[in-house]
């Protein structure tokens, strides 16, 4: 379930960023909810982090491979942590007021739609496992 939502989140993510940006276009003198700087310091730093964690994998001796694989996940752990705290500390119930119901319906229909999909997959792939 978790990895189907994982793999769900990027599409998820480009659908809601293609129809905010094309149905509500940004208008001068409003704030928008992340700066241009903010977005570009995000995708440098994941590319460099994907690079950095591929190349160190790499380099590492195949026999104490998996004492690396297990060192890169717990820093992608700790990561993903400081990454969603940084979410929560940009959060402003003031502008989710403004914004209004409808990114609040958004987001919680494609949060149901990917449980739904998750769900629908699991029960297709693990109707015949037995403990």
């Amino acid at each position: 379930m978790k990895t189907t939502q994982n793999a769900l989140i990027g599409i998820v993510a480009i659908a809601l960023t293609a129809y905010f940006t094309i149905r509500f276009p940004a208008r001068p003198g409003r704030r928008c909810v992340s700066s241009g700087s903010g977005s570009a310091k995000f995708v440098i730093g994941f590319v460099a982090a994907s690079v950095i964690g591929t190349l160190y994998l790499q380099s590492v001796d195949k026999k104490t491979g998996a004492a690396h694989i297990a060192i890169v996940n717990d820093l992608r752990t700790w990561f993903l942590i400081f990454a969603f705290v940084s979410i929560g500390l940009e959060f402003s119930l003031r502008g989710l007021r403004e914004a209004g119901w409808r990114p609040v319906v958004v987001f919680g229909s494609a949060a149901v739609f990917n449980l739904a999909v998750g769900l629908g997959l699991s029960v297709l792939l693990f109707h015949n496992f037995t403990a």
